[in-house]
């Protein structure tokens, strides 16, 4: 080879190398971002999608970003978390923010490399989970690349307001509430206006979330306002039957937080005075006592409040009133859902008594007939058996119902899971009763398949499941229809009556379908109604 053509071979893999490390940059109508290039997608993150909810806008409605042409936006690096406090000790390893700020309305996104201004992908926008107090969209558990990559869709994940600072209300209505769920409408209508830009078809946008994120979607399904910005939906584990608030019970919890920080509850100048970091300091000390009689909201203090508007209904409710927009519908359940929480609760064994008294708190209309169906064991500890009557309550027979509901109230078209595979590596941290469990979240590291971020080696059988996860979701994303897309390696039968309720069962070694999973029991707080006291 001579010399010009080895000048020409180093000159051409120099600008291969400089081009694979570039940043990219598009064009939106707030002005130019510049994101990075990786080997497998152009990432964006901490784009702004409101403006900073501080000073005057604290506990406001969301007000849209501002424009920074001519300049540049950088969108290289993440921005701090909403304020929160005590993540780090309530949850398990890779959810919660490193730091934390009030100005903390952004959007982080991936796309295929090919993305670009004249391409139309779909577009999956996520809802993080955490009771509504906790984690951050730049957590390295949604990092989405190789969703992303492997579903060739484009991602985008979002912080809202948590807490307090997402919910509170105030009787002369200088606080409305729900500020959380219009932060997340208003991250909507920013795709429906800049996804183009980023090589994304705004007209096909599937909504999903897990746990706080999927009763967020389900508010969403609710909304004709929310609706016309997304054409899907996916919900992950949504504990359909955690009540939303009233105005009373959410004046009450607001109420507690002014207490907290010395001030008058008529007084919203007073709690101004505080920083954000004090609010999320005193709604974490708040949550130690009692906000309502309704034993399940010791779990979720701060969720949306039932205005009629924002949020016209409770879930299970919404049918009845005609709320719920007809929409593709992919819904489901993890087989051990409520274990993390039990054992979060009760820190150390439950004799049978406890147990009993347990259930007839939650349950004292129907205690007997309760007990009858979910007797205590013979075990010293009564916490696994616990979780199997909070679970069919809580999460699977709440989601049957809801799913049951959607085929009779509009002919829907929904496909449903139940998701059993456990963890092969320690990715509970410190909750170690999780370890072979398949708690709570289980299926969000195979999701986006971001084990890797985390240091964990997978089993090629795990792999096996991430990436039948991976084409399901994003089939459904491009055709709302899991089965059609990418070839899968078994069909996912839709469900489309009472009689029959076929669901894909996640697992390794293999995925497999099974009808009428838990139909007893479900037929049985079916029976008996969801409302617990």
């Amino acid at each position: 080879m001579g010399h010009q053509q080895w000048f020409s071979v180093i000159i051409f893999a120099a600008v291969t190398l400089q081009f694979a490390y570039c940043d990219v940059v598009v064009t939106t109508k707030h002005g130019k971002i510049r994101g990075i290039t990786s080997t497998k997608t152009n990432t964006f993150l901490g784009v702004p999608y409101a403006a900073p909810p501080v000073g005057k806008l604290r506990w406001k409605n969301p007000v849209p970003a501002a424009t920074w042409s001519p300049k540049v936006y950088d969108a290289t690096k993440v921005k701090p978390g909403c304020p929160q406090k005590g993540c780090e000790t309530m949850n398990p390893v890779l959810v919660c923010p490193k730091q934390t700020a009030e100005d903390c309305l952004y959007l982080y996104i991936w796309t295929p490399l090919s993305a670009n201004a004249t391409t139309s992908f779909p577009v999956m926008l996520y809802i993080h989970g955490g009771n509504f107090v906790h984690m951050s969209a730049d957590s390295l558990l949604f990092d989405a690349e190789e969703l992303a990559y492997r579903g060739q869709v484009i991602v985008v994940t979002m912080d809202y307001r948590l807490g307090a600072l997402g919910f509170l209300l105030t009787k002369d209505k200088r606080a409305t509430s729900n500020f959380a769920i219009l932060d997340q409408r208003q991250a909507l209508v920013w795709i429906k206006e800049n996804i183009k830009a980023f090589g994304g078809n705004p007209n096909m946008v599937t909504l999903f979330g897990q746990s706080a994120g999927a009763q967020s979607t389900i508010v969403h399904l609710m909304s004709n306002e929310s609706s016309q910005y997304f054409h899907r939906a996916i919900v992950e584990s949504a504990p359909l039957t955690i009540p939303f608030k009233t105005e009373e019970e959410m004046l009450f919890i607001s109420n507690m937080l002014f207490d907290q920080l010395n001030c008058s509850t008529k007084d919203i100048d007073c709690l101004n005075k505080y920083s954000a970091d004090d609010i999320a300091e005193a709604q974490l000390l708040i949550r130690k006592y009692p906000s309502s009689i309704k034993l399940l909201e010791f779990f979720e203090p701060w969720v949306p409040y039932v205005d009629g508007v924002v949020v016209p209904s409770q879930p299970l409710e919404a049918f009845r009133k005609g709320f719920v927009i007809n929409k593709p519908l992919m819904m489901g359940t993890l087989t051990e859902e409520t274990r993390i929480f039990i054992y979060e609760a009760y820190n150390q064994s439950l004799s049978a008594l406890e147990y009993g008294l347990a259930l007839s708190l939650t349950f004292p209309r129907d205690i007997l007939n309760v007990l009858e169906m979910y007797p205590p064991t013979v075990s010293p500890d009564q916490r696994d058996q616990l979780q199997v009557p909070a679970t069919d309550f809580i999460f699977t027979c709440g989601t049957r119902n809801f799913t049951q509901n959607v085929i009779k109230q509009n002919g829907g078209r929904v496909w449903t899971y139940v998701y059993d595979h456990a963890f092969s590596f320690p990715g509970w941290g410190k909750f170690t009763f999780c370890d072979g469990h398949v708690c709570h979240g289980s299926e969000i590291p195979f999701v986006f398949q971001s084990t890797k971020l985390g240091n964990f080696t997978i089993t090629p059988a795990e792999l096996k499941l991430s990436d039948s996860l991976i084409s399901y979701w994003s089939n459904f994303a491009k055709t709302g229809d899991p089965n059609r897309g990418t070839p899968v390696a078994l069909e996912w039968l839709q469900y489309k009556s009472d009689s029959l309720w076929p669901q894909m069962f996640f697992a390794t070694p293999s995925n497999s379908v099974k009808s009428s999973y838990r139909k007893e029991y479900c037929d049985f707080w079916d029976s008996i109604g969801y409302t617990p006291i």
